[in-house]
């Protein structure tokens, strides 16, 4: 059974797997479904990795729509304008990516 959760205005759509759960974050329209397909042992892990995702995404739509008005009311140049909108979603990308730690086997010296 799917559960749901709602953060920061995203429906976080948690979807059980044989191995554990997945998330998936929509916006309010249902129109756009964001994730990162890794799967999660825990329900509380793919909840708390699916609101930093929303989180991430909400961020990331807010920085993006100031620099386009300040673009467009001429306080950024094009370049500076390419190259901060470039940094936001290089950011957005590697912070969304799962954390995965290997585990180190201490009888393996």
């Amino acid at each position: 059974m799917k559960c749901k959760d709602s953060y920061h205005g995203w429906l976080i759509e948690l979807i059980p797997m044989p191995e554990g759960y997945m998330f998936k974050c929509w916006m309010s329209d249902g129109q756009i479904g964001i994730s990162n397909y890794h799967i999660y042992p825990s329900l509380y892990q793919a909840i708390k990795a699916g609101r930093k995702r929303a989180k991430l995404e909400s961020t990331s739509l807010a920085l993006i729509g100031f620099l386009n008005e300040s673009f467009k009311n001429c306080n950024l140049h094009l370049a500076e304008h390419v190259a901060l909108v470039s940094s936001i979603l290089d950011f957005t990308n590697s912070a969304s990516k799962p954390q995965i730690i290997d585990s180190i086997d201490l009888a393996d010296g």
